[in-house]
């Protein structure tokens, strides 16, 4: 009665051969009554050895039964533990659905109870399927499992296969009770639309049915990579509005009818499992007794499969981020925010190496005294940071007060350090410098991370150098260093509609040097060429840091002048056109030049809304310029010096 077992195979299997017993003692006892009537003593003689052996025959046939069920009960909580420790193994691998094995097993188990599931062989083979029924999991890839956007139609079909990949797993195992059948049904629906068969009604079983609904309301109650976790109401409205598609009503009837109970259960299984798979310890209790022991050894056990699974999720993390970022500033934010995750910082320095002057700059810093770190310049060799730049080897746990010498407040916040070279072809890129408040903060998996992600990370840091440098030069005039009229467009498509929703104005001057070409057919293109430079850095010296100059073509330059009207940019063009004609420009220790320039504005949006439109509007008023300063006699000259005296000629 206690294990709900009917009577008859429970007397058969276990008390047959002592009712044989029984009767043989009941026979004995009545032949004894029989002789006892005619001779007493003779009956007495010949009664106590049979009692005698009667006895302990059933003492012994007793004690076998009694072995018999003590082993069978310890070979079936040896099973139980054999199939609860894999299946934990398995949900430790994910952090973000630790646990959910062990609360579906609970609501599985008290809703067979609510719908009357009594046999006993039905319960156990619940009990082993809630925790097994996602073991078909481990043939899907990781990246699929913990995608948070949605599934690709592929991705769809490669998840649906983890029932039957979980049944057929299982089918290797010999269960004393049904659980294969359990596990490959549990996501078939009610309707007939579910997986993998499309079984309806009547035909899946009814501990699948069961299950079915456990898993779902513990998945909506639980966060997700693509969703946080549901209110409970949330969840039980879902699951009543697929009652009767997806779900088998008189399963979520009784949910409903228990919700409180099972939601109390959760939060007890929930507990039951933190305290038995905690990565920490309590120093009072560790080693007080053998379970405890063994709780630690549990908890070593998990935390490491929960740590091995973080380690290599982070690693493809890294590899997929920094794959495909090509900025430098993105790319090593990405890598700082991806290394915190397993492994703890205060601060986090990536410094960059400078090959023209030896000297490592920190292009990232991220956690506790940023500002102060952004201002440290080490040159190779200098430091912590500079010694492990210069060796090519890390340092773990060593004080990193070397790399803060001219700072106190960096001097005394820090314990220790774990300092990472990121070399490519035994060429050093740059340093990872991770900086914490604790002595001996860093161990050997740490270590063995960082090392892992070096090579990796230097790749890409190298790769997004490299590509900044090649959009610069797209963007860059090889003579001038200025930008150039391919960076003028796409400034000034961003530009405009920035200052379009500002309401403010934006002024464009088109500047065009006087007689230039007489200077170059005189003294030729690499003379023009020297002037031309000397007359790019001459224009930006007497520009805004917001103003921006552009070689436009040949020796024809634009400004863009931000936020400035037209009437306030008439102030910017007299001081460059008097900058220029004051400016002599020596061609060789004999001829100086002295070069003008016309000057055209054109002002959004009152000249135009389109920089094609404002270069015409501004190209014109140039000419303009041009004509009017030719009637004022602004010529160019050329000057000519002979022994300190000066011969002008045109």
């Amino acid at each position: 009665l206690s294990t709900r077992r009917d009577i008859y195979p429970v007397w058969k299997s276990d008390f047959l051969w002592v009712s044989l017993t029984t009767f043989a003692g009941a026979s004995a006892a009545a032949l004894i009554f029989l002789f006892f009537k005619e001779t007493p003593f003779f009956a007495i003689a010949v009664a106590a050895p049979i009692v005698l052996i009667i006895y302990y025959a059933y003492k012994i046939n007793l004690d076998r039964i009694n072995s018999a069920q003590k082993h069978v009960s310890q070979l079936n909580e040896l099973y139980q533990a054999t199939v609860e420790s894999l299946a934990m193994a398995i949900d430790a691998k994910d952090a973000k659905t630790h646990g959910h094995i062990q609360r579906v097993q609970t609501l599985t188990l008290r809703l067979a109870e609510y719908c009357g599931v009594t046999e006993e062989n039905e319960i156990e083979g619940l009990r082993a399927a809630s925790l097994m029924h996602d073991i078909g999991k481990l043939a899907i890839s990781e990246y699929i499992l913990n995608k948070p956007s949605p599934l690709t139609k592929w991705e769809r079909q490669k998840v649906q296969k983890h029932p039957s990949i979980g049944a057929d797993i299982l089918s290797l195992v010999p269960f004393p009770y049904p659980v294969e059948n359990l596990v490959r049904y549990h996501h078939e629906k009610w309707d007939g639309t579910g997986y993998p068969e499309g079984l309806k009604g009547e035909e899946i079983p009814l501990g699948a049915r069961i299950l079915s609904v456990s898993d779902c309301y513990d998945a909506l109650r639980s966060d997700r990579p693509y969703r946080p976790k549901l209110s409970s109401k949330v969840a039980l409205e879902h699951i009543i509005s697929e009652s009767g598609k997806s779900y088998y009503p008189p399963v979520v009837e009784q949910l409903v009818a228990h919700i409180d109970e099972l939601e109390k259960a959760m939060k007890e299984s929930e507990q039951h499992i933190t305290s038995k798979i905690s990565p920490l310890m309590d120093e009072d209790s560790a080693g007080s007794s053998e379970t405890d022991d063994r709780t630690q050894i549990d908890s070593t056990v998990f935390h490491e499969i929960a740590a091995t699974h973080i380690e290599i999720q982070a690693l493809y993390e890294i590899s997929r981020v920094l794959g495909k970022s090509l900025k430098v500033s993105e790319t090593l934010s990405l890598l700082a925010e991806r290394i915190q995750k397993l492994v703890p910082y205060a601060s986090c320095a990536i410094f960059l190496m400078d090959s023209q002057t030896d000297q490592l700059s920190p292009y990232h810093v991220a956690g506790l005294h940023a500002e102060e770190l952004e201002g440290i310049k080490l040159r190779v060799g200098d430091g912590i940071t500079g010694w492990v730049a210069a060796h090519k080897q890390y340092l773990m746990n060593v004080s990193p007060a070397p790399d803060f010498m001219d700072s106190e407040v960096l001097h005394s916040a820090y314990r220790s350090c774990l300092v990472m070279p990121l070399s490519l072809n035994n060429s050093i890129v740059g340093v990872i410098s991770l900086y914490s408040d604790q002595p001996d903060d860093y161990h050997q998996d740490h270590l063995r991370f960082m090392e892992t992600i070096a090579d990796p990370a230097a790749t890409a840091i190298r790769n997004a150098i490299i590509y900044e440098q090649s959009e610069e030069n797209a963007y860059t005039d090889v003579l001038t260093g200025l930008p150039n009229l391919r960076f003028f467009h796409v400034f000034m498509e961003r530009e405009l509609k920035r200052f379009a929703n500002l309401g403010q104005p934006v002024t464009l001057l088109m500047m065009d040097l006087e007689s230039f070409k007489e200077i170059n057919d005189r003294f030729g293109h690499k003379t023009g060429d020297r002037i031309l430079v000397e007359i790019a850095t001459l224009l930006n010296s007497h520009l805004r840091e917001s103003d921006t100059c552009v070689r436009y073509a040949g020796d024809e330059f634009v400004a863009i002048l931000p936020g400035v009207s037209k009437d306030n940019a008439t102030h910017a063009i007299k001081r460059i056109q008097e900058a220029l004609d004051e400016h002599r420009i020596m061609i060789n220790e004999h001829d100086s030049a002295q070069v003008g320039i016309s000057i055209g504005a054109a002002t959004f949006p009152e000249d135009g809304r389109e920089p094609d439109i404002l270069l015409v509007v501004a190209d014109q008023a140039m000419y303009k310029d041009k004509a009017a300063r030719q009637k004022k006699k602004f010529p160019s000259e050329v000057i000519r010096f002979r022994r300190g005296t000066a011969d002008q000629s045109s």
